[in-house]
């Protein structure tokens, strides 16, 4: 009796190599076991996007490159883009939906301004573009809204459901940090 085929990795690009692209970059060089058996199938990065390659990121220097539409043509079945604003990001998720890759952001003016345009553009194209990153500090609250409430008509959700803002008030209320203070650390931690 045969064993099933090993599927191929999840290959993922990453537009973007500030402090959340350098900590999506490493986590998945440096955790890929774990992620392995948390998804069952393995994920590749292939290749991160960045404005300079002398920054030091903790990223082997064999992914970086300054070619950010390269890496969003680059036909890898995800790629996230962690750039923020509305240009380039709008573009390069664009030409990524296009070459056939489905596309995870977590860039709140951007689908704020364009959000109808980019999920157009993925049904087209038959990809996918997830945002849950964007919203509720990473909460799984969408997906509960689209997948469990479907048969519900949800109208408004309301609360404070940004998680840098949660962290600092939760750090001024519990532990009498200063707002300075409780930015400054949320800064360090790399959460604002």
């Amino acid at each position: 009796m045969s064993s099933a085929p090993t599927p191929r990795p999840v290959t993922v690009a990453v537009l973007g190599g500030g402090t959340v692209g350098s900590q999506v970059a490493r986590l998945l060089t440096d955790r890929t076991t774990d992620l392995h058996i948390r998804m069952g199938t393995s994920l590749k990065l292939t290749q991160v996007a960045v404005r300079d390659l002398s920054k030091v990121r903790g990223i082997d220097p064999a992914y970086l490159t300054t070619d950010a539409m390269a890496v969003a043509t680059s036909g890898a079945d995800i790629v996230v883009e962690l750039i923020g604003g509305i240009e380039p990001a709008r573009s390069l998720i664009l030409a990524a939906i296009k070459a056939g890759s489905s596309v995870v952001t977590a860039n709140k003016a951007l689908l704020a301004s364009d959000g109808a345009s980019l999920y157009a553009a993925a049904e087209a194209e038959g990809v996918d573009i997830f945002f849950e990153a964007s919203v509720a500090g990473a909460i799984p609250i969408v997906r509960a809204l689209q997948e469990s409430l479907s048969g519900d008509h949800v109208t408004k959700v309301m609360g404070i459901v940004n998680g840098t803002t949660n962290y600092i008030l939760t750090r001024m209320d519990e532990d009498g940090a200063s707002f300075a203070d409780a930015l400054a650390e949320a800064q360090s931690l790399g959460y604002a």
